[in-house]
Order: C-alpha cells, then sequence, then structure tokens
C-alpha cells in the first residue's frame, strides 16, 4: 500500500514524531549527529527541523553538496578549456558560478570562453551530434547517481568530439575523514538517501566494525527526517551499531545493482580531492583505460597558466563543509559573501549550507554546540 505524498508533510505525523524524540532523549547526555548530504541540510533548515529537536539533540551538517567539494583543479582545468579554440565545455547550473582559483566558469564566458549550461549528460551528446566540427567537454561533477547516469552514457558510446572531464566523487569513504576531524565525538550519522538508492546500506557497513557507531538512510520530507532521527537516537540509546534503512520506499537493501555494475565497468576509484577538505582514498571516479578516448585530460590540454587556491584567504568554506563551524560564525557570510557574489562554493549550490542558511535564514544556529 502506497502512502499518500501528502502524508510526509502531515502536521500530526511530525507533531508525533517530535514528541516520541524528546521522549527517547530525555536523560541522554548531549548527541552529536551528522548527515552528508546538501538536500538534508536543504530541508532540515526549510522546514525548521532543528527547532522541533529537544536542546541535546544537534544535527551537523557534513560535507554533502557535490558542488561544494569539487576539487578548483578541475574547475581551472574546465576554465581553461572553455578558452581552447572550437572547444565548448559542457556542464551544470551550479558549477557555472563557483568561484575558482582566478574566476569562475561564467566569468570565463564573459570573457570569450565557450560555456553552457545543461540539464543533462544527454544534453551534451545531443549538442555533440548536432555540431561534428566542434569539441565539446561534459564537466560532469556529483556522487554516485550523476556518476551511474555518465557511466552508462558512456558504456553506451558517444560522438567522437564529446569528451568527459570526470570530478564526480563517492561518498563512504569521506566518513572515515569525518570521524577523524571530529575525535570521535560523532554518534551516528544520517545516510544520504539520493545517493543509497545506487549503493544501498552495505556500501556504508565499514562504520559498525571500524567505529561501532550506527547509521540511518532517510529521505527529504519532515516525516522521512524525524523518523530518520528518531531511529538513530534509539540506536544511540541502545548502544546498538548498526544500519537501518529508514527510507525503504526509494533504497533498496543492495541498491541499483544494475547501476553498481555499469559503474564498476566504467570508473575505477582512486584517491581524490575533496575542496578545500584533503586527499580521500577510494572516492574519485576516474575512467578506465578501454574508456581513455573520451578522456578531456588525456586528449585536451586543459592545464591552466597558475598554480591552485582552493579558498579565498578568509573563506571558511572548508569548515563549514567538515561541520567545524556554522555558516554564521565565518566573518563573510551575508556581509560581502552572498549568493549573488559568492567567496566559496558552499554560497553557490542550492545545496550548499551557506546558501540554504542565508536563504532560509540564521536562527538555525540558536543553541547550537560543536
Amino acid at each position: 500500500m502506497t502512502m499518500d505524498p501528502q502524508l510526509y508533510k502531515s502536521k500530526e505525523l511530525v507533531s508525533g514524531l517530535a514528541d516520541q524524540i524528546r521522549q527517547v532523549s530525555s536523560g541522554m547526555s548531549t548527541v552529536k549527529i551528522m548527515h552528508v548530504c546538501g538536500t538534508h541540510e536543504h530541508e532540515i533548515v526549510r522546514y525548521g527541523i532543528r527547532q522541533l529537536l529537544p536542546a541535546n539533540v544537534h544535527i551537523v551538517a557534513g560535507p554533502g553538496c557535490p558542488v561544494c567539494i569539487c576539487p578548483v583543479e578541475d574547475i581551472d582545468r574546465a576554465i581553461t578549456l572553455s578558452h581552447a579554440p572550437n572547444t565548448t565545455v559542457l556542464t551544470f547550473g551550479d558549477m557555472i558560478r563557483v568561484p575558482a582559483t582566478k574566476t569562475s566558469l561564467e566569468a570565463a564566458r564573459r570573457d570569450g570562453g565557450s560555456v553552457k549550461m545543461v540539464y543533462s549528460p544527454f544534453d551534451a551528446v545531443t549538442m555533440a551530434r548536432e555540431n561534428p566540427s566542434q569539441t565539446f567537454v561534459f564537466f560532469s561533477v556529483g556522487f554516485e547517481t550523476t556518476a551511474a547516469g555518465v557511466a552508462a552514457l558512456i558504456q553506451r558510446g558517444v560522438p567522437e568530439n564529446l569528451y568527459f572531464l570526470i570530478a564526480n566523487r563517492y561518498l563512504p569513504p569521506v566518513m572515515k575523514l569525518l570521524m577523524e576531524v571530529h575525535d570521535d565525538s560523532l554518534q551516528g550519522f544520517l545516510l544520504p538517501g539520493h545517493a543509497a538508492t545506487i549503493t544501498g546500506i552495505h556500501a556504508y557497513d565499514f562504520m559498525i566494525p571500524e567505529f561501532n557507531l550506527p547509521c540511518t538512510v532517510t529521505g527529504f520530507e519532515p516525516v522521512d527526517l524525524l523518523a530518520g532521527i528518531l531511529e538513530l537516537l534509539l540506536l544511540i540509546r541502545n548502544k546498538d551499531a548498526k544500519i537501518i534503512n529508514a527510507f525503504p520506499r526509494a533504497v533498496q537493501e543492495y541498491g541499483n545493482t544494475r547501476a553498481l555494475a555499469i559503474l564498476d565497468k566504467v570508473f575505477v576509484r582512486k584517491p581524490g580531492i575533496w575542496r578545500g577538505i584533503d586527499i580521500v582514498d577510494d572516492t574519485a571516479y576516474t575512467l578506465r583505460p578501454e574508456y581513455d578516448h573520451v578522456d578531456a585530460r588525456k586528449h585536451l590540454d586543459g592545464n591552466p597558466p597558475y598554480p591552485p587556491r582552493a579558498r579565498h584567504p578568509a573563506c571558511q568554506c572548508h569548515r563549514v563543509i567538515l561541520g567545524e563551524i556554522i555558516p554564521t560564525e565565518c566573518k563573510l557570510f551575508g556581509n560581502v559573501c552572498t549568493p549573488n557574489s559568492p567567496y566559496g562554493p558552499c554560497m553557490v549550490s542550492v545545496d550548499g549550507t551557506c546558501q540554504t542558511w542565508f536563504t532560509y535564514g540564521s536562527q538555525e544556529d540558536n543553541d547550537f554546540e560543536r
């Protein structure tokens, strides 16, 4: 039986879940939970979920925005390629405005570079077929969900004049880094619903033997989020380290096995940079040798004539991404750094924590503790 979609916003269900959360957390010491999904943060702030939680339950935003963690080196490369003769860079809308070392793809376009926004990798194929004398580069950014679609497209075959600049990342390994950054103060994770539709829940099994930490996969509506938080609090209270799927209508235990097979056929994972954070093992999707013919890095000269700089010296975006500070603790936030004039990637993407807080208000920092 399918639940009415409106019920996932039901005031009665939300109120009931909030009451259960207060009951379960009563008597518990401070509980620090992290999510690693930009959409989760967007919806948590949009619906005021933190305001429904008791004072001892804190939800920390982690590195869940793929635009925010895209290596500045790759954006610099895309900018350089946009100025190459007869070459057009194609990418998603958010990426166009992300500040890189010296400029952005949007600014590069104003300066004569050829940059176009697409809504899907399929748009890149269409453009390449319609303009066979032009070279196109699809700048691919995203986590498992985006990587799976790109892998399927490459496996199927693309026009000879279309290349791919791959900057996709695999999420699970970064959780090990987060545990180090937070010095084991985290007591549980809300796992990303979108990415888990591809990976399933077992990609996170390592959290149990390595950290003895519970996790729940959850969705994005108010009822989803509160149900996921409630399940996680129950696990924490009972000292029961396991992974629970609280989003079964979208996430299967073993994920999308067909998509996983295609990802494995097209890509191999290697250590990769997360912007402003670190190099994370087993996280960068890299084209296998048999697909070298579509690899922009191998065939096109996109090396910029300057060294990369991941962030403006005053920008604290990297610390926001890691959950070390909240956006309002950055001196630039809402002052000189706004969505219309972003200093860092967190203020650009709709899934960026800084833009989310700017859009829906900074009251989310009330009683916030790290």
